[in-house]
């Protein structure tokens, strides 16, 4: 299964801990939605047709699927899951995201926000896609603490 990573399991320590047979395919894009913190306090993405995301795509294993269902609370409703198209390299592909059901936006949680800064490290995403769609939800300056 293809599963677009978007929010903190674009960490890699995050990543190896929930899904230890992952494969990482590279990174994607997928437009008409936005990258958003909910009032939960966690990532989410919202559709909006002027913009886009940016991830890593990963290949996972029916175990790790298992994991990470587990880890993103599907079974609690915490996240649902949808196939979207990513474009990798040109390359559209059918990937699995979870999504928010809440959409109402809000601050991330404390721990929360060290972990999503070390994703965006991780996955090297665009520096005018963080400050344009991540920035305004997470401070880049809380990056090393608690991690050193």
């Amino acid at each position: 299964m293809l599963y677009f990573a978007y929010g903190s399991n674009l960490w890699n320590q995050q990543m190896e801990s929930r899904c230890p047979q992952y494969k990482k395919i590279g990174t994607g894009r997928i437009d008409g939605w936005r990258w958003i913190i909910t009032s939960r306090g966690y990532a989410s993405i919202v559709e909006s047709e002027a913009d886009y995301l940016l991830g890593t795509v990963f290949e996972l294993s029916e175990s790790d699927l298992l994991n990470l269902d587990r880890f993103e609370g599907v079974t609690r409703g915490s996240y649902y899951k949808e196939i979207l198209q990513v474009n990798i390299e040109g390359k559209i592909l059918d990937c699995m995201v979870y999504i928010d059901p809440v959409v109402e936006e809000g601050k991330p949680r404390e721990e929360y926000i060290n972990r999503i800064n070390r994703g965006i490290v991780d996955a090297g995403l665009a520096d005018d896609y963080v400050q344009r769609y991540l920035r305004p939800f997470v401070p880049a300056e809380a990056l090393n603490k608690g991690f050193d």
